[in-house]
């Protein structure tokens, strides 16, 4: 029993010592691996640095490209609104120089109007005054029709309210009813004063040529006369082809070449 706790007294030292011993060891190892552990967090940072410098670098190198492709965009826009008004302002330009001709001319239009009303307006006068004396020394057919016509545009060429333009348009179309007496034929019925009796005949007018009558018994025939203003009789050796004048105006005879005795002298 002695002997059995002397060994393991003796043993006791050596197991103590052997712990000790691995325990420097381990704790030797968990240093060195600390320390290659610290040396390799640093390596680690001071890699790490330049890449998230890097990193960094390219966001900001892309963040300036972005910029700088944004402020070019913002440029191009700006020159090309810059175009876009210069090309709008030469245009209105252009517009208002075409304006300005227009002006102009439109002014020396209005001043040679002005000068033309002062001149038609006593025009008129005259036209109506020559209108009013060709329609009584013409042949007195329509006569009533033609004075009552003359009258209405009398009436309208005294209106200083009416435009003298419109004034100008109806002495115009009377004229032009007084142009169209001159062409074609015309009968119609009516009642004249012969040798100072009353009849009433059958009327052939051919345009302002010749006025003639016929009785109803188609016996007798006549003609008017301008220059004395009465009715006048036509011998039968000078009365022509009237009778058929008569028939083919009224559509009772188909339309041939007639002789009529114009120019007739008593």
């Amino acid at each position: 029993m002695m002997t059995s706790r002397m060994t393991l007294n003796a043993v006791l030292p050596c197991l103590l010592l052997l712990s000790n011993i691995t325990m420097a060891s381990d704790t030797k190892q968990v240093n060195e691996q600390l320390a290659v552990d610290a040396l390799a967090e640093q390596w680690a940072e001071k890699i790490q640095q330049p890449i998230q410098q890097s990193v960094q670098l390219g966001q900001e190198a892309a963040d300036w490209q972005q910029q700088k492709m944004h402020a070019l965009s913002e440029q191009q826009q700006s020159l090309g609104e810059l175009y876009w008004t210069e090309y709008q302002l030469q245009k209105k330009q252009n517009n208002l120089r075409s304006l300005q001709l227009e002006i102009a001319q439109l002014q020396q239009d209005i001043d040679t109007i002005n000068v033309l009303k002062q001149q038609l307006e006593p025009q008129l006068e005259v036209w109506y005054a020559m209108l009013e004396q060709q329609v009584f020394s013409d042949l007195p057919f329509d006569f009533a029709e033609r004075k009552r016509r003359l009258a209405f545009l009398r009436s309208a060429m005294d209106k200083s309210e009416l435009p003298l333009a419109e004034r100008f348009r109806r002495l115009l179309e009377v004229i032009s009813i007084e142009v169209a007496y001159g062409y074609g034929q015309q009968v119609n019925q009516d009642v004249i004063v012969i040798d100072e009796k009353t009849m009433q005949v059958n009327l052939l007018r051919l345009g302002r040529l010749a006025w003639f009558y016929m009785t109803p018994d188609e016996q007798q025939f006549g003609w008017f006369d301008q220059k004395t203003r009465q009715w006048n009789s036509i011998p039968i050796n000078e009365q022509g082809d009237l009778r058929l004048a008569m028939a083919i105006t009224m559509n009772k005879q188909i339309a041939e070449i007639v002789n009529v005795p114009l120019g007739v002298q008593r």
